[in-house]
């Protein structure tokens, strides 16, 4: 499956030091890729669908973004080829605007049923499960907080989920953050958060790619989630996770 990496701090950093080696340990993906990020409440999203190496070494313009990209949240997503999509437009991250706030999205996982939802606003008309599954969640957010305006959004997203994995059965994990909060999903696997040293407790990067980025597996932090019949969700802002429930 496709990879996925994220980082949340509580003021602009560069994810340089770890967006690197997740190239590098999801170097079987190598169909696409993606990074997204905030700047000045805007998102801006660099996508390729290029391989994430050329020859020996990790993409040059993979590798120059991680050095220059500063921000509170940066999310990135490295394509699997098995996905079959060759169109820079079809890689991930995903963005929209919705609920006052602009959004990052990027996904991982797999459903026979996910591509049959049928958005009345949808984000592109083309065969895209990441697509369908944003809709899907980005509906359900604005019609439940639409209907209980007196809930937050952990409510209409857990909710949201639920409905999801009942109605369109299959693996999920995605990544949705504004430009203050990130929002974690998974239903199968596992996310991993690790708080970097350097950064002295004022980061945490995640990932779903097995055993972390660092070479000290013992000190990443793995939230796994084994039945797809139930999920977890997780809530980021600056380097605290603020909760983890079951949906």
């Amino acid at each position: 499956m496709c990879e996925l990496f994220a980082m949340s701090a509580g003021q602009h950093y560069t994810a340089q030091d770890y967006l690197p080696r997740f190239a590098d340990k999801a170097r079987d993906n190598m169909s696409g890729w993606g990074i997204g990020f905030f700047r000045e409440g805007q998102v801006h999203i660099e996508k390729s669908c290029e391989g994430i190496y050329e020859g020996d070494l990790v993409h040059d313009s993979f590798r120059r973004l991680a050095r220059v990209i500063g921000s509170r949240i940066i999310i990135s997503h490295i394509r699997c080829p098995k996905a079959g999509h060759q169109q820079e437009s079809l890689a991930q991250p995903l963005t929209d605007h919705f609920l006052d706030h602009h959004w990052l999205f990027s996904f991982t996982g797999e459903s026979k049923s996910g591509h049959g939802y049928d958005s009345p606003r949808p984000l592109m008309r083309e065969r895209l499960l990441a697509a369908r599954v944003f809709e899907f969640v980005r509906d359900g957010l604005e019609a439940h907080l639409a209907a209980s305006p007196e809930h937050g959004i952990y409510q209409g997203l857990a909710a949201s989920c639920k409905q999801l994995i009942s109605q369109y059965p299959g693996k999920y994990t995605f990544f949705l953050a504004n430009e203050t909060v990130l929002f974690v999903f998974l239903n199968h696997g596992e996310i991993r958060t690790y708080h970097p040293p350097e950064a002295q407790g004022e980061s945490l990067v995640l990932t779903t790619v097995a055993g972390g980025l660092t070479r000290d597996p013992e000190l990443w932090f793995a939230y796994p989630n084994e039945d797809p019949s139930c999920g977890q969700i997780l809530i980021i802002s600056g380097a605290d996770l603020l909760y983890v429930g079951q949906v």
